[in-house]
Order: structure tokens, then sequence, then C-alpha cells
């Protein structure tokens, strides 16, 4: 903080002092939380609110995962997949995704075929099959304080051993932790976690003034466009008419006969007396301060303007892949940081499941499938560049050939050495056998196509 010396000009503006500057004087203000009606309210009336909620979870799950053991993918990949399949594993994490960034947590319980209660430990050893998967928000579960593990040795020390969760049809049940998959919410500190009884930040309560900010300006928008042609009536004699009994029901009366007038014949009938005028209001920048409020918004949630409100990027040579990169990188962060652990779960309970008959791996890795796939024009445009490259880097070598400084084996070996090439081995004793001869077959198949021809001695 710069401190001045300068006592007149403290005197006379008071630079610094909160009594007298007013910038000295703003604080940051604790913004109120947003609770679970009004985040259901939101949600399901507010069509950019439920976009900023959905698009994200839905693009984590959207293009599935592999499992594999170093860079194979398993045997068993398929069959695990036509599990989840059939378990509809995909829409179950698409909605707990969802509800994990509008509440701030969820559950997914496992109705498991174990042969015993949803009170009781799930039996890994004796388990059968997974009957469904079904998702509950924070609303209809509660947790009872002498539920929890109270043994400090216990890695779940202070975590709840029982949950009490409220049906669709109001019929409640106890549920041990085991057989529920918990998400936990945004990142919170500790303090507001336990005052959320668990459950962590919801994505409403950083964006909940900027989602405002934007719709208040298309309200504005529109107030602006309602109002670009403003008529003006001078009536005469209003002021007295006013304050006579019944003589704002006339005035009403009147300007309704004429705005309807104006509105079937595009004629206005007044009183030889009376004037009437019209004023034009320009919208100039407008547009631009609901599109800064588009980029406000789509800054804090991480979702680009193409996708949140469906428009291209503007500028020119524009073409938003910035924009996707932060997008994608936010939604991989969902996959690895949250929805990896819970199907990794997932899949330890599967793999005990007599019933589907799994041998997984003792290690193996969940790979998400990538995000971004490649149109057929970027892919040729990359497969031109290759071949561009290929073909400059066969010309430099055809030049230290001439040059002498390099002989056709010696090419042979830098070709084979940097992949990409099918060097044909059998002609290894034939090069350099011919006393005096500089010139040998060299034959290079590989991705060089038409761009190198077979020369003896040479590459073209």
């Amino acid at each position: 903080m710069m401190i001045r010396q300068d006592g007149y000009l403290n005197a006379v503006l008071g630079h610094g002092s909160r009594r007298f500057d007013p910038f000295a004087s703003y604080v940051f203000k604790n913004s109120r939380p947003m609770s679970w009606a009004e985040c259901d309210t939101l949600f399901t009336y507010n069509g950019i609110a439920a976009k900023v909620i959905e698009a994200p979870a839905n693009e984590a799950v959207k293009e599935g995962f592999e499992l594999k053991d170093g860079q194979e993918v398993i045997d068993q990949n398929d069959d695990v997949q036509s599990i989840l399949e059939d378990l509809k594993a995909k829409s179950v994490f698409s909605e707990a995704l969802s509800w994990d960034r509008l509440y701030g947590g969820c559950v997914i319980l496992m109705l498991a075929d174990d042969g015993f209660t949803l009170e009781d430990p799930l039996n890994l050893k004796g388990i059968k099959k997974i009957e469904q998967l079904l998702v509950y928000d924070p609303q209809d579960i509660s947790v009872v304080d002498t539920y929890y593990y109270t043994d400090p040795r216990d890695p779940r020390y202070g975590e709840p051993q029982w949950y009490t969760i409220t049906g669709y049809n109001g019929g409640s049940f106890l549920v041990h932790e085991s057989r529920i998959i918990k998400f936990e919410g945004g990142v919170v500190s500790n303090r507001i976690r336990k005052g959320r009884n668990g459950w962590g930040g919801k994505v409403f309560d950083r964006i909940a003034n900027d989602l405002m900010r934007f719709d208040s300006s298309l309200s504005l928008g529109l107030m602006a466009l309602s109002r670009m042609s403003q008529g003006i009536l001078k009536l005469e004699g209003l002021t007295n008419t006013l304050s006579a009994d019944g003589g704002e029901e006339m005035v009403q009366k009147r300007l309704h006969l004429i705005d309807m007038g104006r509105h079937l014949m595009n004629t206005i009938a007044i009183d030889g007396t009376d004037d009437y005028d019209q004023k034009n209001i320009t919208l100039s920048g407008v547009k631009e301060i609901i599109q800064e409020f588009e980029q406000a918004l789509s800054t804090v949630t991480d979702i680009p303007v193409t996708i949140l409100f469906g428009r291209s990027p503007a500028g020119q040579n524009a073409t938003g892949e910035a924009d996707f990169e932060s997008y994608y990188n936010m939604v991989s962060r969902i996959q690895q940081r949250k929805l990896k652990p819970k199907l990794t779960r997932l899949l330890e309970v599967i793999s005990s499941c007599s019933d589907y008959g799994l041998n997984l791996p003792a290690e193996y890795t969940i790979e998400f499938k990538p995000l971004w796939n490649a149109s057929e024009k970027e892919v040729a445009e990359t497969e031109k560049l290759k071949a561009e490259a290929r073909a400059s880097e066969a010309n430099a070598m055809n030049t230290l050939v001439q040059m002498q400084a390099l002989d056709a084996s010696e090419v042979r070996n830098t070709l084979k050495e940097n992949g990409g090439y099918e060097i044909d081995d059998s002609l290894d004793g034939q090069v350099g056998n011919d006393e005096g001869n500089t010139e040998t077959d060299l034959e290079i198949s590989g991705s060089l196509g038409a761009g190198v021809q077979q020369v003896p001695g040479q590459i073209r």
C-alpha cells in the first residue's frame, strides 16, 4: 500500500480515507449460499443454468473409457462395457455428476444381490450381481450423529457408517456406506463442509451473480427494444383533466384509443390543440454489453460461448480452439478427479460378482477416450503436413548423399532408427559389396508415397 505524505491532498481530497474516499470503503461481502430449492428452480426453469450443469457432466461420460494393461486393452474390456451398459452406467454417472455440480454432492446406491440387507456391510465374497444403480441427491439423504466411525485408527474415521435415504414415494430406509458411491461436491473449507452436513460446494454458489447479471442484461435489452420508438402526446388541459374526478380514467381511455388506432390503421386522430411526436432511440452498444456479460458467464463456468449460447466465435480468423481447449481441460479434470475414483469402486464390486465371471488383472488402468475427434478435413491436413515433412527429410538426406557426407547404408540406419519406414534388411549384405561401386539400390517403403523415388544411391 502506498502512503502519501502530502497533507494538503488528504485534507482536501481524502485520498485513502474511508470517510472521504469511496474507493477505500469497498469490501468483499459474503454472498448468501443458494438453497437447494433455489437450485431446483434455477435448474428447472432456466435453460442457460441447466446447460451449465448438464453440459460438462454429459461430456465427461459421452465417449466412454477403456480398461488397459499398459498400452493394450485388456481382453475382458468388452464384457465390462456390456455389464455397464445393462446397468445404464452412462446415464447414471451423468446424472450423478449433474447433481454433484447442482447440489454439492450425491450418492449412487448399488442394489447388490449378496444375501444381506441394505443395512449390512456389502459382502464382496458372496455377491452375485448388481441389480440396479440408483442416484439420490442430498435432499433425500441424512446422517444420524451416532452412526459415524469412531476408531481413530480406521481410515474411515469420522465418516458416516450408515445413511438414511428417503425414496421417491416418501418412505425411508437405512443403508450401509459400503453400498453407496458418494460424490462429495465442489472444494470448500472443512468448516463450510461441516456446516453442510458433509456436502461440498455448488456451482451456482460461484456463478449466481454472473448469471443474474446476464439475465438482467437480456431483460433491459428487451426493454430498450420495446422503447426504441417512443410516442410523445401533448394533451391540452391534461393537468386540469387529471385533477378532476375520473380524469385519470378519461386520459387512459383516450391514450388507449389513440394507440389502438395507430396499430389498426397506422393513423392517429388528435384534437387540434393537441400535439403528437415520436422519438427514436438508438440501440448502439446494447449488443456489445450483452456479449460482455455472456463472456463473463462463459469465463466463470469454463464453458465456451459456442457451447453455452450456441454462438460462433467472433473476430477475424477466430476458431475458438483456445476456448475449447480450456473447456476440455475442465471436463478432463472432472473425469480424473470425480469420475475415475467412482468408476474404480464400481468395477471393484462388479469384478467380485460371481454371475459375471470376470477375471480382471490385478493391475489395470481406466483410460478415457479422447474428448475431441478430428474431422476428416483435419485428418487430411495432418497427413499432408506429415507427408511434406517426410519429403523434406528425404530431400535433406539426398543432398547429404550427393555431398558424400553420408553413404546409403548410413541413411538406411538413420531411417530405421527413427521409425516410420519399413526397411528391407535383406539388402544389408549387398550394400558396399561391389568394390568401387558407390551406387547401391536402396528400397524404402513407408508413408512417403509419391514423394519418394527409388533411385540408386539416392533418396528423392
